[in-house]
Formats: structure tokens, C-alpha cells, sequence
């Protein structure tokens, strides 16, 4: 690994962040002068202009913009790569990677991860955040050890263990009517516009809200579709809709967003703990076992 020209991936990219060379050297601790050098350093390098400055500010060029994203990806990797070799240095000898839906990451993760690490200080756990669909593939593919997703069945090779009861709650924006409601009867959502994640993202959790508004008597009306929890949340705040989400999601408690009971509760498919049979080790068979603890 060319640690200088990672070091200059980290320089270019505040340049591109802050849109201006002063700014940027200001953020990284350093005068402008030798960032200047050093940018002019990856350019050659890379045999391409990076950067265009301008009295409006500094922004990629052509060739810049393409290569930024690639750009991006390699130095956060990099940065993955320094973290890891200083747990290295502090004694750790493991790792185990642990992909976790968004709702995860606040309950019930830290509770597995204290019960584990408490009894394997050695090992080193790395956190990736991703909805469902894309962990179930990660356990697949051996990009992560475990992951906590929402599933409610084993998909062999990928075996579950069920996480703590969940139901599903309604978030509304705290100027809508609603929120001045204790609870809320899901038929009035009926014909409400709701904010909706794709089935493609946890099909169980989907499938689950859908069958929720039928029972209720009504097909849900969902006018806009976004691809993360917290997107979802955020429209909500905008008072563009409302939405079914775990309760869960209550944890993360956005501004402008409230979350009510449904007055007949409905289950939430809840976070359950996966792995794939085909590339179990003893580190993820122990955090198996601490799984017990952390759902509790």
C-alpha cells in the first residue's frame, strides 16, 4: 500500500468536500501551500487534472469527478485498514465483521456487542450498516460473519435466530393531527399518503406492513418510496406522509417526527440474528450464544 498516495486520495478529497483550497488545508492542519503541492503530486501521479479552481471556489474536473468516487472508496478502505492494524498493535489477534439494519444499530446491537466483547476482548468487531436484502447477500458472499436483519425464516444456507418481540408503530409528523392521538386505529391511515420502503429491501417486513393495512381494510397508499430508515423518517418530519416502521425505530427519535401506538398492536418482523452455515467459525458460534443475552 502506497501510504503517500492514500494520504493525498484523504487531501484531495477534503478540497473536493470543501470547495475551496484554504478551507481544506485549514481542516487537515496544514497551510494551503503544501496541500497545493501535494494535490499537484496525485495529478501527476494519476497522469489527470483533478481539480479546477476558479473565484466561485474548486470543483473536479471531468476526469476528477469520475475518479471520485473510486477515489472515495479506496481511502475509507484505507482508513478501515489503519483502524484495524492499531487493534492489531493493542493485542487483538480476531475480527469478525457484523453487518446490522439501521433500527439494529441501537437495540439490540449494543447490547450483543457488550456481552461479547466482555468475553472476547481479543477480537476485533467491525460494524457494517445495510438493510436486509444487502446482508443476506453479505452472509452469502462472506463480506460479514454476522448480520442482524429482519427476517422471520431460516433461508439455508443462511440460519436465524429470532431477536426481541416488535411491533409495528406509526410515525407522523408532530403537526399532524394524529400525533395529538395516544394511539391510532390503522384504518384511519387508510387513503393517508404513506412513505414506504421497497419490498426489495426486507421483503418480510414489507410483506408484513402490507398484510397489516389489509386486515385493517384498506390497501396501503404508497406515494413515496425511499431506500433508508432514516429518508423515510425525514419525509415523515416533512409532513409528506406517514409511515408503519418497527419500534425500533422509536430509538433514533428524529425532530418534527412522533411515534404512536396502534390501538390493535400488529408484530413488526424484529431484528433476528443470521449467519451462514457454509462459513461458521468458532468466533461466530460464540457470539451465537451471547445472541441469548443481548434479546433479553
Amino acid at each position: 500500500m502506497d501510504l503517500n498516495l492514500i494520504k493525498r486520495f484523504g487531501h484531495f478529497l477534503a478540497v473536493v468536500e470543501e470547495g475551496h483550497f484554504g478551507r481544506a488545508a485549514t481542516r487537515l492542519g496544514m497551510s494551503q501551500p503544501p496541500l497545493t503541492a501535494q494535490i499537484q503530486a496525485l495529478e501527476r501521479g494519476l497522469g489527470v487534472k483533478l481539480l479546477d479552481r476558479s473565484r466561485q471556489g474548486t470543483r473536479p474536473t471531468a476526469e476528477g469527478a469520475i475518479l471520485l468516487p473510486a477515489i472515495r472508496r479506496l481511502e475509507e478502505a484505507a482508513r478501515a485498514v489503519e483502524a484495524l492494524a492499531r487493534e492489531v498493535r493493542s493485542g487483538k489477534r480476531a475480527v469478525i465483521t457484523v453487518g446490522c439494519v439501521t433500527s439494529g444499530l441501537f437495540d439490540p446491537l449494543p447490547r450483543l456487542m457488550r456481552s461479547f466483547q466482555a468475553a472476547r476482548p481479543d477480537v476485533v468487531v467491525t460494524i457494517r450498516e445495510m438493510d436486509t436484502a444487502v446482508a443476506v447477500e453479505a452472509l452469502r458472499a462472506g463480506e460479514v460473519d454476522i448480520a442482524l436483519a429482519r427476517l422471520e425464516r431460516d433461508r439455508l444456507p443462511i440460519r436465524i435466530l429470532p431477536g426481541p418481540p416488535d411491533l409495528l408503530v406509526v410515525a407522523v409528523a408532530e403537526t399532524d393531527v394524529l400525533a395529538a392521538q395516544p394511539s391510532i386505529d390503522l384504518a384511519t391511515l387508510a387513503g393517508r399518503p404513506m412513505v414506504v420502503l421497497p419490498r426489495a429491501i426486507s421483503p418480510a417486513y414489507f410483506d408484513r406492513l402490507v398484510a397489516a393495512c389489509r386486515q385493517a381494510g384498506f390497501e396501503p397508499n404508497a406515494a413515496r418510496e425511499v431506500t433508508s430508515a432514516l429518508a423515510q423518517l425525514a419525509l415523515v418530519a416533512a409532513g409528506l406522509g406517514v409511515a408503519l416502521v418497527s419500534s425500533g425505530m422509536a430509538c433514533l427519535a428524529p425532530p418534527g417526527v412522533v411515534f404512536r401506538k396502534l390501538k390493535k398492536p400488529v408484530a413488526a418482523v424484529g431484528v433476528a440474528l443470521a449467519w451462514n452455515t457454509e462459513r461458521e467459525s468458532e468466533i461466530s458460534r460464540e457470539m451465537e450464544r451471547d445472541w441469548g443475552v443481548a434479546r433479553n
